[in-house]
């Protein structure tokens, strides 16, 4: 009977598998007690060469895939932490695009503001000595203070023209620092449906070490009633649980293996 898992119960799992993936993928290594093997070996005694070799040669690849599920284990986390650490590193570089550039152009305008503000205050000045002269209507005095305004307008519009320049020149900056970290972003976030497609592997993963958990139960009673056939046929299934175990494991790692070259191609548009 084929079993299906609640929605809500797997993406529960997903999520399970995404923040806690040791928990997931890890799965203890089973091996025959001493106990075991004597009824493992009596069991074998019992039975026909051609079984017997066949039990045996069940065991010893069960416990060979084990370790190799071990070993790709550790190659896996190992090969996760360098690709999350890296695409950390990355996105760091990212929120600091043009940084420097930014800063000397906001430097830039906030200076020309305050060298040139005595300026603009000196001519606010002129311009309400204008009014004040022209109230009084002293012809003389209102022509000089006029020719004053007049040429102080035009070092006033040629600091505006500078000033507008500066900050034309760091809108524009910020405008293409922001675009290009949208855009390395949007190349990162390619990243999330492979981790996606391998919290899905890891969930499977889970399940598959849970049957054979259950199938490793179900070998030690065998053996307990040196059943021959019935231990020839779970140690049978167990060896195609590691097997589908082992396959996902390779999913997973042409997953971290694309989410590195994601890290790498993003990684040199920074350089």
């Amino acid at each position: 009977m084929t079993f299906r898992m609640p929605a809500t119960a797997l993406l529960l799992a997903l999520l399970l598998s995404a923040i806690l993936p040791a928990a997931v993928a890890e799965a203890a290594v089973h091996s025959l007690s001493a106990t075991a093997q004597k009824q493992f070996d009596k069991t074998k005694a019992g039975l026909p060469s051609t079984d017997a070799a066949k039990l045996q040669s069940l065991y010893l690849s069960f416990v060979q895939q084990q370790n190799v599920i071990g070993e790709k284990d550790t190659r896996i986390k190992a090969t996760a932490k360098t690709n999350d650490d890296k695409e950390s590193e990355i996105r760091q570089k990212i929120r600091l695009i043009d940084k420097a550039k930014l800063d000397a152009l906001d430097k830039k305008v906030t200076q020309l503001k305050n060298n040139y503000q005595p300026l603009f205050n000196q001519y606010e000045a002129a311009q309400a000595e204008l009014k004040a002269a022209r109230k009084f209507g002293i012809k003389e005095l209102t022509a000089a203070v006029q020719l004053k305004v007049d040429l102080l307008e035009i070092s006033v519009k040629s600091a505006k023209e500078e000033i507008r320049a500066a900050q034309s020149a760091l809108s524009s900056a910020k405008t293409s620092a922001n675009d290009k970290m949208k855009r390395l972003r949007g190349q990162l976030d390619a990243i999330n449906e492979e981790e996606r497609k391998i919290a899905v592997a890891k969930s499977a993963i889970s399940q598959l070490n849970k049957q054979k958990s259950a199938e490793w139960s179900d070998l030690l009673y065998a053996l307990r009633g040196y059943d021959g056939k019935t231990s020839i046929r779970s140690l049978t299934t167990l060896t195609t649980v590691v097997k589908q175990i082992t396959d996902q494991q390779a999913r997973i790692e042409g997953y971290e293996k694309k989410i590195a070259d994601i890290n790498k191609t993003v990684a040199a548009q920074l350089n």
